[in-house]
């Protein structure tokens, strides 16, 4: 999903695909803790982890799409 030039997720849970999407399109956000089935999805800033989520929680992608606008850095 694309909104305002940011590429980001649904706002509850999110699928492997869309994940690497928005790790494909940032340079700070990054798969981590992959157990096959779920993985978190992790945004840091200048090496510092600033939000994380697992595929499954609830309400994920509404919590990482914040960071995303704010901290997200965008791959030339």
């Amino acid at each position: 999903m694309e909104n305002n030039h940011h590429v980001l997720l649904p706002d509850d849970t999110f699928t492997r695909k869309q994940a690497e999407a928005v790790a494909a399109a940032y340079a700070n956000i990054a798969i981590e803790d992959d157990q096959g089935t779920h993985f978190r999805l992790v945004i840091r800033v200048d090496g510092q982890m600033v939000w994380r989520a697992w595929n499954f929680e609830p309400e994920a992608g509404a919590g990482l799409n914040r960071y995303i606008i704010r901290c997200g850095v965008r791959k030339q």
